[in-house]
């Protein structure tokens, strides 16, 4: 940024945690900046300045921001019970969020419809304004503050069908902050953002010239015509937490027409709010069984039985002879609605056009609710990591190529057979990068016959969607060496580090990009993965399964010579168990982005 442009720029005011820029008068007075649809980092290139005087409004739209573009949508999960519709819910809700950065929250029935007699028609149309109020209110207030909860709960989770009232009235929900970076690792950051932003409430360009235009991150609404498709990308996702109880609620969705009363209620809301329907289909009975064991073991309920399972099936046979599914006769295909059926094995879609309608299809077609196991750990300590240098492609060092070693034994012993004793399938991912296939070289590859198939143990997969972050111009350097020379961008980054893009090089935003479509991948599987790849990779990676914000996963710590094992399932809460296999790194050769 030339020094004439940022002499354009004024005062920069500090109200609590959100800085304002205000341009001088003679540039049109206090002005500001457009809402995020664009990297923060990028503000100051929106700025009026005496070389473009009518700058650019809005940058072009990046596939990690596409979910905030476009239509509002309402989504319904509507099914039998114990079929896993609010992990749907949730991991829908997660998936849209962080990789296409939709506004998501979830809306569960049961919270809205107190206990009553479903032949009560004035408590299910009370019940059903109340919803549709809290939505509406939601979608088209800016999503920003949710609705009151009548009912918290720990977790969305935790509860589901039939135990009980669970669940708030909108789940746009923030988990605690995630594990911060190790000492070494922030004193990298601190090195490479040297230049802190200004705390003076009256500051001018008191910290590198672009200091005061990066500061200009508010979350005000701009006055320009396009704005109405730049933020709408809301997603209301609807679901009851107890299927049966909820059934005769006009928002269940459990007959055509309670369906079509709320394909009017949204269509009253907005013209821009959209009606997606998903049903969601277990007919497999092995699949059902699946669903009840994993959910009793995972609320604490001990193992199921042959009893537990016959109970449901009475239940849900009672229940499907009024529960009317989506009709495959005509008379419903004006809607937009997905069958989901057996957990991808089938996936109808109707009329589901637009950017978030297909990532729903398509995300649909690779989720389950079974027992999911990644193991994820960075290569071992690499030459660059020695000598503090960002990006490059170097080998490991002694301690890295210990660590390979000791890596190799885990693998062994411990994720191919993680009873124990007897030998389980498992996969391995790794970066294209020559520390993390040195990282896995060691590992074994044996063909084994695991339930009648044959199977190469740990097949090494290498995908470069899993290459650290690409530096651009400051591969190879220091973070010091960074701090010094390019002052200017050392504060971007710092005060943008999940947008900033180094010069000719990556975002975080990037990387989540390419990490999509491996995330579809990786959300299929029933193995258990171990995935050798890099800092910031995995701190995405990371934060998207343990359910975090994606705008805090910068600051996640992933440290060096550690496997970090996480479980997940159709009805627990992400679980993380950290084993660090050594050996000790000195301190001071822990780089990292």
């Amino acid at each position: 940024m030339s020094g004439e442009a940022s002499g354009a720029l004024a005062a920069v005011e500090v109200s609590g945690d959100v800085p304002t820029l205000h341009r001088p008068s003679s540039l049109g007075g206090s002005v500001s900046v457009p809402a995020p649809g664009y990297a923060k980092s990028q503000a100051h290139l929106l700025m009026k300045s005496e070389h473009n005087p009518n700058p650019t409004e809005l940058p072009p739209p990046i596939a990690a921001l596409g979910g905030n573009q476009g239509d509002m949508h309402v989504v319904v999960l509507i099914g039998m019970p114990e079929v896993g519709k609010p992990f749907l819910a949730k991991r829908m809700r997660q998936y849209l969020r962080f990789f296409h950065g939709a506004d998501c929250a979830l809306f569960d029935i049961a919270a809205h419809t107190p206990r009553a007699d479903p032949s009560d028609k004035g408590t299910v149309d009370r019940n059903a304004q109340r919803l549709s109020a809290s939505i509406a209110s939601w979608m088209l207030n800016g999503g920003q503050q949710p609705v009151p909860a009548q009912h918290e709960a720990a977790h969305p989770l935790e509860k589901d069908e039939h135990d009980g009232d669970v669940g708030a009235a909108a789940w746009p929900e923030r988990h605690a902050p995630p594990p911060a970076a190790d000492a070494d690792a922030r004193a990298a950051d601190d090195a490479a953002g040297a230049a802190d932003a200004p705390e003076s409430t009256d500051a001018r360009c008191s910290g590198p010239p672009a200091a005061a235009a990066a500061a200009a991150i508010v979350r005000g609404a701009p006055s320009y015509k396009g704005q109405k498709v730049v933020d709408s990308g809301r997603c209301a996702i609807v679901y009851a937490s107890e299927t049966i109880r909820t059934f005769a609620e006009h928002w269940s969705g459990s007959s055509k027409e309670r369906r079509r009363w709320i394909a009017q209620s949204v269509k009253q809301m907005s013209a821009s709010v959209k009606l997606i329907f998903i049903e969601v289909k277990v007919l497999d009975p092995q699949l059902l069984r699946n669903n009840i064991a994993i959910k009793r073991a995972a609320l604490g309920l001990g193992s199921s039985c042959e009893d537990d399972f016959r109970t449901v099936e009475a239940r849900n046979k009672d229940f499907s002879k009024s529960f009317v599914t989506l009709q495959d006769d005509g008379s419903e295909d004006d809607m937009s609605y997905v069958l989901f059926i057996n957990y991808g094995q089938k996936v109808v879609a109707n009329r589901m056009h637009g950017f978030l309608r297909m990532r729903i299809a398509q995300f649909l077609s690779t989720i389950h609710t079974e027992t999911h196991t990644l193991y994820l750990t960075r290569h071992g300590q690499s030459e660059y990591n020695r000598l503090r240098k960002i990006g490059g492609n170097s080998g490991l060092t002694s301690y890295g190529l210990e660590y390979a070693r000791r890596l190799a034994a885990f693998s062994e012993g411990t994720i191919c057979r993680e009873d124990g004793t007897n030998a389980n399938k498992a996969r391995l991912w790794t970066s294209s990068m020559r520390r993390t296939n040195e990282t896995a070289q060691f590992i074994p590859h044996p063909q084994v016959a695991i339930d009648g198939d044959k199977w190469v143990q740990m097949s090494h997969r290498v995908y470069r969607n899993l290459d650290e972050i690409f530096a651009g111009e400051y591969e190879g350097l220091t973070y010091e060496e960074v701090a010094a020379n390019h002052q200017d961008e050392a504060f971007l980054r710092k005060v943008d580090k999940i947008g900033y893009r180094y010069p000719r090089g990556e975002s975080y935003y990037d990387i989540i990009s390419r990490l999509d479509p491996l995330v579809h991948e990786l959300e299929s599987y029933h193995e258990p993965t171990l995935i050798v790849s890099h800092q910031a990779v995995l701190r995405l990676l990371y934060a998207y399964l343990m359910g975090y914000d994606r705008e805090d996963s910068t600051k996640i710590a992933i440290p060096l010579h550690t496997v970090l094992k996480l479980t997940y399932n159709g009805w627990s809460r992400c679980t993380e168990e950290r084993v660090f296999l050594g050996p000790e790194v000195p301190q001071g050769e822990l780089a990292g982005h």
